[in-house]
């Protein structure tokens, strides 16, 4: 066979003789047939193709049983998504066994050239990486230098009109006319065969996309229709909560309102609600409000939800107890009991005291989660406030009550012994003149002594009832500069009978050359009468109440001090307020003295304070500014 012409493969038919002389037609129809067996190979391996990398190198060997073929250069412009990369073409390579590695470079740069030609591209750049190129390994013998050039045949591979790669051959020899033909066929049927392959990538990548696309718009939808229940959930939520808010806030009573509240949750909110508010003595509670249905889809005939509530439910059958409340820095308490599956409970707290708590109770599962639990939150802190609004309002209108009661007292009991005290000591005073010997000189001071009394009560009770004319407005003062026994003297000279009387010992102590205070006469000496003839109240027989003054930080600072029983610690935060008297004092009083003592104290820019030590007596102090 002469070079470059076609071999026969063993599995073709047997070929019959050819007349001596035949003409040259039927020999290029033998040739035709003999090709048609491979080339029906080669198409059926294309059918299935798998991918360059896998089936160019079989396709190539089948080739090689027709065609002398030494190397084989695949150069394909398409990314792998199927698209167009005519500037960037991936490379696969395949070579005989018998040949050399150190053959492919020249290989690759004639292919790269030709590549670049056919398909219009200036600048081609392989992509990486290059499938089938191996290094030259130890003993692989080396290009001889000597040898005759290759001869390369590319051929384009062209889809509508368009070149996207070629294949480029180098055969032993040069290849005969069938040669070409033949290659040229396997070109077009490889064409083909990746131009298929990319539409099918193309359309794998566009299904993927318009998937992806479509999970996108599906997870979007579903957000949104999320959004819009979280939407609509928190305008319920708020909804509710202005409800709730108005209905607390249009009554003082929240007797009247927190039934209403215990309306508004169930059903919505809970299948039962229970609000329980804790005594003073937070030892019992008592349930201001109770509300309970039947669960919606509850089965007919089948035990009430409200029954077993009331008859066993932990927190509906009995008023909470305040010996069985959470933590202390827990405000709410989630549970689940048989029958029961959501209950959430949650402490009504008062400037950090917990006065009572509101019970939520479902039938049905994991009813309340982080947004309930938060929005029930809230709900307590308003009743909490409600019902603090309505214990201050109780509060107030028992002390207006107090009040009136006691100006009642003052105005109506008080001034008729009064006015006998005064006649009575004018006609003591009358009678005692003139002054004969000293003991009418006593008598008449004693009468002194009664008339300045009467006038510190009458100036008393119409500064009380000025205070009572002018509620809420600041207490009017005369302010003048005084020596520190023109104020001690007097309240002294009244109150030292009493002393007295209880053998008790009074006792001054003035610092040395103590400078003059601005004072309102008056209300000092109503101040030093409120504090002195407490301690001669409470201390006991053969006591010693001591009053002393010294200056102090640009002050004077006054105090009186007892050896009496004391005031408990738990008292002393309570001394100063109005209307507050100790439940262990058996004395009685009204509660106003001390209140009235601090008003006047800090009206002119002083301090009331008091030590104390059970057992040992007590000590009030009070400051008062210097004259200018």
């Amino acid at each position: 066979m002469e070079p470059g012409s076609l071999s026969m493969d063993a599995r073709s038919p047997e070929r019959r003789p050819t007349p001596e002389g035949a003409p040259r037609i039927f020999r290029e129809l033998e040739h035709a047939w003999r090709h048609l067996d491979h080339l029906y190979e080669i198409s059926k391996r294309l059918t299935a193709f798998e991918g360059t990398e896998r089936t160019f190198p079989e396709v190539m060997e089948l080739a090689t049983q027709v065609l002398p073929l030494r190397t084989a250069l695949l150069l394909v412009g398409v990314d792998p998504d199927g698209e167009p990369l005519r500037a960037h073409p991936a490379l696969t390579v395949w070579r005989a066994a018998d040949v050399t590695a150190a053959r492919i470079p020249r290989a690759i740069e004639q292919a790269v050239s030709r590549y670049g030609w056919l398909a219009g591209e200036k600048e081609v750049e392989l992509r990486e990486p290059v499938v089938g190129l191996a290094e030259r390994v130890d003993g692989e013998p080396a290009e001889e230098s000597g040898s005759a050039a290759p001869t390369f045949i590319s051929l384009p591979l062209v889809s509508k009109g368009r070149v996207f790669g070629t294949l480029q051959v180098e055969a032993k020899g040069t290849l005969a006319e069938e040669g070409l033909a033949f290659l040229d066929a396997v070109t077009n049927q490889l064409g083909v065969a990746l131009d298929r392959h990319c539409a099918l990538r193309r359309e794998v990548r566009l299904r993927e996309r318009a998937e992806a696309l479509e999970r996108a718009q599906r997870e979007l939808l579903r957000r949104e229709r999320e959004a819009r229940h979280e939407a609509e959930a928190a305008h319920r939520r708020q909804a509710f909560l202005a409800e709730a808010s108005a209905l607390l806030a249009g009554s003082l009573d929240y007797r009247a309102s927190l039934p209403g509240i215990a309306r508004l949750l169930v059903p919505a909110w809970a299948d039962c609600c229970a609000i329980d508010l804790f005594q003073k003595d937070l030892g019992s509670a008592e349930r201001i409000a109770m509300m309970a249905v039947e669960p919606l889809g509850h089965p007919p005939g089948s035990e009430s939800f409200v029954a077993r509530v009331l008859a066993s439910h932990p927190w509906g059958a009995f008023p909470a107890s305040a010996n069985h409340l959470p933590d202390e820095h827990r405000s709410v308490e989630q549970c689940e009991w048989s029958g029961f599956p959501a209950n959430l409970r949650l402490l009504i707290r008062v400037r950090g005291r917990a006065v009572g708590v509101l019970s939520l109770i479902s039938a049905r599962p994991a009813r309340y989660g982080l947004a309930e639990v938060t929005l029930f939150e809230t709900l307590a802190q308003r009743i909490a406030a409600a019902v603090d609004a309505a214990l201050l309002f109780q509060q107030a209108q028992e002390a207006v009550r107090w009040r009136e009661e006691l100006l009642a007292v003052v105005s109506h009991d008080i001034k008729t012994p009064l006015l006998v005290v005064r006649m009575n000591a004018e006609m003591l005073l009358k009678a005692a003149r003139p002054p004969g010997d000293e003991r009418r000189r006593q008598g008449r001071r004693q009468v002194e002594i009664i008339l300045q009394a009467a006038e510190q009560m009458r100036d008393l009770i119409g500064g009380i009832l000025d205070r009572a004319r002018h509620q809420g407005m600041p207490m009017p003062l005369a302010p003048q500069p005084w020596t520190v026994e023109e104020l001690v003297q007097p309240t002294l000279e009244v109150l030292r009978p009493l002393a007295l009387d209880k053998h008790q010992t009074l006792m001054v102590e003035v610092g040395p050359e103590l400078p003059r205070v601005r004072a309102d006469r008056e209300r000092i000496l109503q101040v030093l009468s409120n504090l002195v003839g407490n301690a001669i109240k409470f201390t006991p027989a053969n006591g010693t109440i001591t009053l002393r003054a010294r200056r102090v930080d640009g002050m004077v600072r006054v105090s009186v001090k007892d050896n009496g029983p004391g005031i408990a610690p738990k008292d002393v935060p309570h001394l100063f307020e109005r209307f507050w008297r100790a439940t262990s004092v058996n004395e009685r009083g009204t509660g106003l003295g001390l209140s009235i003592v601090k008003s006047i104290v800090e009206a002119h820019g002083g301090s009331l304070w008091v030590e104390t030590q059970p057992g040992a007596g007590s000590t009030f102090f009070f400051t008062l500014p210097l004259a200018g």
